[in-house]
C-alpha cells in the first residue's frame, strides 16, 4: 500500500457531522488515524500507521490525539455505533441478539498499566495482555460491536469485576427504533445473579450457558441432572447455522421446565454434539424464553459464533491492542476504542457489498476498500506528475536561433 496524500471523499463525507466533537486539526488527525486502520496491513503501531498517513500528519500527531482527553471518544464511538446499526436492513421479526463475550489481547511490554496476567482455566497456560470485553448486535449475519470495556488488575483503584462491566454496558445499549424483541446470548462466564437479575429488569430474554454448581428451586443441582440423566433420553435435533445454507448441525437434547433461584421459570436444555458423548462434553443451556424447544434455544446459542469472527476481525483487519502508547491507562482504552471505531467505519462504508443470507468477512472488505483508494491515490498522483511535467515544459525558455552561415 503506498502512502495516501489526500484523504478519501467517502470518509470526509460520513465523518463531516464529527467535526463538532474535535478542537484544532484533531479531526484531520482522527480522520487520517481511522484510514491508516483500514489501509494498513502491518503492524497497527503508531509508527507503523503513520506510513500510510501523508508528510504533514506525523506519528507524533497520532500520539498526541490519542493523549488529548479534549475530545469524547464515547459520544464518537455512540455516533458510530448507530451509523452502523442504519446501514443495514432490519430483521422482519424484530429480534436483536446481543452476545457478550472476552478476549485477552497479548502483549509484551510488562509497564501497560492495564494488562493483567491470567489463564482461561485451571489447565490452560498463563498469559499476559489486556483483558476486553466486548458486546455485539447480531441479526441476520450481521455483527456490529456496541461497545467494550477494559478489565483492570485487581490492584488497581478503580477495579470492576468483568460481570459488573456487562451490566454496565448493557445499561447503556441504545436500541434501534426497529428492535421488538432483544435476546442476550452468553456463555458460562456470565450467568451471576446480579447479570440475570438485571436483564430480566429490562424486559429481556436470554440464552446463557450455565455453570453447573446452580440449583433449582428444590435444591438439586445441575450437575445431577446432567451426570444422572439416562441416555435414551436425548433426542436428535438438526439446527440451522448463522448463515442460511442446505447444511444441519446435529444435536443430541433433552429439555425441560424448571424453576431456578432468584430466576424463576426457565427452560433447562442440556445439549451434546454426540448420543454417547460423556456428561463432561455436555453443554448445560438455561433460557427464559416463553415455549422455548430444545431446537430453538441450541439454535439461539449457536449465534455466539459471530462474536468470536468479531474478535477475530477486530485484532487482525484493525489492529486491536497492538498501538503502542504511554503508561497511561486512559490512552491505552483510547486506542482501542479507535480501533473499534475503525472496524464500524469499514462495516458503514461497505454496507452495500454485505449482502443478506451471505457470508462475508472483513479481511475481503478490507482488502477491497485498500484497493480502491490505492487505485485512486496512485491515479491522482499520475495526473499531478503529468501536470507538473506539462507546466515545465510550458515555462521552459525556448532554445536560440541558429543563424545560417
Amino acid at each position: 500500500m503506498i502512502r495516501m496524500t489526500r484523504l478519501p471523499e467517502e470518509v470526509s463525507r460520513v465523518l463531516a457531522p464529527l467535526k463538532p466533537y474535535f478542537s484544532y486539526r484533531h479531526y484531520l488527525v482522527f480522520c487520517w488515524l481511522l484510514v491508516a486502520h483500514l489501509v494498513c496491513f502491518g503492524k497497527a503501531t503508531i509508527q507503523g500507521l503513520a506510513r500510510y498517513t501523508p508528510t504533514h500528519v506525523a506519528s507524533w500527531h497520532l500520539r498526541r490525539l490519542l493523549a488529548a482527553g479534549r475530545w469524547q471518544w464515547t459520544l464518537v464511538l455512540e455516533w458510530l455505533v448507530s451509523e452502523a446499526l442504519a446501514a443495514f436492513p432490519p430483521p422482519k421479526d424484530g429480534v436483536l441478539y446481543l452476545v457478550v463475550d472476552s478476549t485477552l489481547k497479548g502483549k509484551r511490554g510488562k509497564k501497560n498499566p492495564l494488562a493483567k496476567k491470567g489463564r482461561l482455566n485451571e489447565y490452560a497456560p498463563y498469559t499476559f495482555g489486556l483483558h476486553v470485553v466486548i458486546v455485539i448486535a447480531q441479526w441476520d449475519v450481521y455483527r456490529i460491536p456496541l461497545g467494550f470495556r477494559l478489565v483492570k488488575p485487581k490492584e488497581s483503584q478503580d477495579y470492576q469485576s468483568e460481570n459488573a462491566l456487562v451490566r454496565e454496558m448493557l445499561g447503556e445499549v441504545i436500541l434501534p427504533a426497529w428492535c421488538k424483541q432483544v435476546v442476550v446470548v452468553a456463555d458460562a462466564a456470565y450467568p451471576s445473579r446480579a447479570n440475570l437479575q438485571a436483564i430480566q429488569a429490562r424486559g429481556w430474554f436470554f440464552v446463557i450457558s450455565f455453570p453447573r454448581t446452580w440449583k433449582l428451586a428444590n435444591d438439586q443441582h445441575l450437575r445431577d441432572v446432567v451426570t444422572h440423566l439416562p441416555i435414551h433420553l436425548y433426542r436428535q435435533v438438526r439446527v440451522p447455522l448463522v448463515v442460511p445454507t442446505a447444511r444441519r448441525r446435529v444435536f443430541w437434547t433433552f429439555a425441560k421446565q424448571a424453576r431456578l433461584a432468584y430466576v424463576g421459570d426457565v427452560t433447562v436444555v442440556l445439549s451434546r454434539r454426540r448420543r454417547n458423548d460423556s456428561p463432561k462434553h455436555t453443554k448445560l443451556l438455561v433460557t427464559n424464553l416463553p415455549h422455548a424447544t430444545a431446537a430453538l434455544t441450541v439454535a439461539l446459542y449457536l449465534r455466539r459464533w459471530p462474536v468470536e469472527l468479531c474478535i477475530k476481525e477486530l485484532k487482525s483487519v484493525v489492529g486491536l491492542g497492538q498501538p503502542q502508547v504511554t503508561k497511561d491507562p486512559a490512552r491505552v482504552e483510547r486506542s482501542v476504542a479507535v480501533a473499534v471505531m475503525a472496524y464500524l467505519l469499514l462495516l458503514r462504508l461497505r454496507a452495500k457489498q454485505i449482502k443478506p443470507g451471505s457470508s462475508w468477512s472483513a479481511f475481503t472488505l478490507k482488502q477491497e476498500l485498500a484497493w480502491e483508494w490505492g487505485m485512486t491515490q496512485l491515479h491522482r498522483t499520475v495526473r499531478q506528475e503529468a501536470r507538473k511535467e506539462i507546466r515545465r515544459h510550458q515555462t521552459a525558455e525556448p532554445p536560440p536561433l541558429r543563424l545560417a552561415a
